[in-house]
């Protein structure tokens, strides 16, 4: 799998031009700079006049470039910004770029070709092992000896090497597919071998690698739901059914990785990473993968915005506020009312009408997970919680009838709710109050409190 680390920086030299004018090429470099920015220096212009070069809207859509080392760059969403050495002559141009697609010249991320992608997500191998080096102990004559095995075909898309794939929809197929990284220049003396798991997306019609980040995205939320930690991925690597070499009738398709500065990201060395930390890992879902990740894909609309504020909530801070709070709540509230309409509640013989107020739809939750035991340890303060909602979303003067909270009694609360609004959205997945319970007991409790 050819890929480009997220986490390191990376400069290509070259020439560089706009896709209208490919005569005017100009000598510059490219930096990525991991979860900052991506930034073109130009050693002088795309011909345009001075004043034109220091106006604060210049824009360019798309910027083709030619490395030093003849691979084909795309920049995409510029934005340029200037400054002139009066004694050199001539002006320095930089951009702050988007996107960098290196491998392939493209129009932009809408443009629709037969691509499939190939995505690494750290934390994915810890959630979904591979298990494609094994150590196996014997026992011969009374005597014990161990085996190492290393078990994966270096074969593009053996079968062997899938764990599993599913069919999100008529269109898209997403694959958890085990990989092995082996450095063949030491192998004699000292051989270096790394085991991950990767997912690949395939579409059975032409797309656009916008359509492929969003197919991304959307699995780094179901995993950062899983893990109860906001993971994004380390390299995007897509590849077009039709820009390949051919060798002896074999084709070699040629890699396109998609470069953009992730925010969000953190380095693996700086996070410490436990399988039991996770809320679940994949051997635990196993059975239910398949349904799990179809309805996480395929109801876009109803939990986008729930599913958006629980994600927002995992992200752990050193320093809470307010907005924290009515994150976790809002989400709790639109889930109620999205998920909970009257014919569900008298179909599970809940009483009373579907309310539009917090109060009674928290008591309503917390009866529907009342059998849920870490709930039932982390007891939430009704009335504190709807007093504090009122307080922060409106900034209602505080009253001696008002039992608004704030400071460490507000956070504990936050984390309270946030137990709440991981039992609504593990309920919507499919998952009866038993295996919830099951679920959250097996976690380290000390992640929700």
């Amino acid at each position: 799998m050819s890929s480009i680390n997220l986490d390191e920086k990376i400069e290509y030299r070259g020439y560089w031009y706009l896709p209208s004018t490919p005569s005017n090429s100009v000598a510059g470099i490219v930096t990525y700079y991991p979860n900052d920015k991506i930034v073109l220096e130009l050693i002088g212009s795309f011909g345009k006049s001075f004043i034109d070069i220091f106006k604060n809207s210049n824009e360019e859509t798309v910027i083709y470039g030619k490395t030093s080392d003849a691979k084909n760059i795309t920049l995409l969403k510029c934005h340029q910004y200037s400054s002139l050495n009066f004694s050199a002559g001539f002006p320095i141009v930089r951009f702050n770029c988007e996107y960098m697609i290196v491998g392939k010249h493209i129009a932009g991320l809408e443009e629709k070709h037969q691509y499939w992608a190939m995505v690494r997500i750290p934390e994915l191998t810890y959630w979904c092992h591979p298990e494609a080096i094994e150590m196996t102990l014997y026992n011969a004559n009374g005597e014990e000896y161990s085996k190492i095995s290393l078990s994966c075909s270096t074969k593009y898309r053996d079968e062997e090497n899938v764990i599993k794939e599913v069919q999100i929809d008529k269109i898209t197929s997403i694959a958890l597919i085990k990989g092995v990284k082996f450095d063949e220049s030491k192998r004699r003396l000292n051989p270096q071998m790394e085991q991950y798991t990767y997912i690949e997306i395939h579409k059975n019609n032409t797309s656009s690698i916008n359509e492929l980040l969003s197919d991304i995205h959307m699995f780094e939320q179901f995993l950062s739901f899983a893990t109860l930690n906001i993971v994004k991925c380390s390299s995007i690597t897509i590849y077009d059914k039709d820009f390949y070499q051919e060798d002896n009738n074999q084709k070699y398709y040629r890699p396109i990785n998609v470069i953009h500065p992730f925010f969000e990201r953190q380095k693996m060395e700086n996070k410490l990473v436990n399988k039991y930390d996770f809320l679940f890992d994949y051997v635990t879902i196993k059975d239910v993968y398949p349904e799990l990740l179809k309805k996480w894909y395929n109801e876009p609309t109803e939990l986008a915005p729930i599913r958006g504020h629980l994600i927002s909530s995992l992200e752990r801070k050193k320093v809470y506020s307010s907005v924290d709070f009515l994150i976790v709540v809002q989400a709790i509230e639109g889930f109620y009312r999205r998920f909970r309409s009257a014919k569900y509640r008298k179909e599970h013989k809940f009483s009373g009408k579907a309310s539009s107020k917090l109060h009674p739809i928290l008591t309503d939750l917390l009866s529907e997970f009342s059998d849920i035991d870490l709930l039932n340890r982390n007891v939430i303060d009704v009335d504190s919680v709807v007093d504090s909602r009122i307080y922060f979303s409106h900034f209602m003067p505080k009253t001696s009838n008002l039992k608004a909270i704030d400071g460490w009694d507000l956070i504990a609360e936050t984390r309270k709710l946030r137990i709440l609004l991981l039992c609504c959205v593990l309920s919507f997945l499919g998952f009866n109050n038993s295996q919830i319970n099951d679920i959250l007991n097996n976690s380290d409790s000390s992640l929700f409190v």
